[in-house]
């Protein structure tokens, strides 16, 4: 993804953040359900490999986790589904596509994916459970003799080590290596 689209997605994620009147951590199921969507757990009716999944339901729409994830693991997951919901559903931002949708299908369906919508995804959902400024802010913080206690800073936005590590990565805070 090229760094402009990178950063409309983030701006897109803060702007939204700021007009939620957010608070880290996130939560972001209350954020799903306050915006008038549902969000539902589920054992038997996602694949094993899937960890989310979105659906419009009317002028709504619904989110489905896979319960057999942590709990960091799921926040992250309906945070990315509410990047599709945001980015490539339209909703609230852009009515017109939003009224077009009929149904909407991941481009690959899970999170994980290499498709050019779930790594937009992924980055919403990054920037939005992990805003910038907060982060940067977090990580001076965490950092002691040198080193980020990068569990420390997981705790802080209720996020996977993984996902706040790669947060740094993508800031160019931390190595890829």
């Amino acid at each position: 993804m090229n760094p402009v689209k990178r950063r409309k997605i983030q701006e897109l994620a803060e702007k939204i953040y700021g007009n939620l009147q957010l608070r880290i951590p996130i939560d972001a199921k209350a954020v799903a359900q306050g915006i008038g969507g549902t969000v539902s757990e589920t054992e038997t009716d996602l694949p094993e490999e899937i960890d989310a999944k979105i659906d419009k339901e009317g002028e709504s729409f619904k989110i489905t986790i896979n319960a057999n994830r942590p709990n960091t693991r799921n926040n992250f997951s309906i945070a990315h589904e509410l990047g599709h919901l945001f980015l490539h559903m339209g909703y609230l931002v852009n009515p017109e596509r939003w009224k077009s949708v009929n149904k909407y299908t991941d481009s690959v369906y899970y999170r994980f994916g290499h498709g050019e919508e779930e790594l937009e995804a992924n980055e919403f959902a990054a920037a939005f459970l992990m805003p910038e400024n907060k982060y940067k802010k977090a990580v001076k913080e965490f950092t002691k003799n040198g080193f980020c206690q990068i569990l420390e800073l997981a705790k802080y936005f209720d996020v996977s080590q993984e996902a706040a590590l790669n947060r740094g990565r993508w800031l160019g805070i931390f190595s890829w290596e």
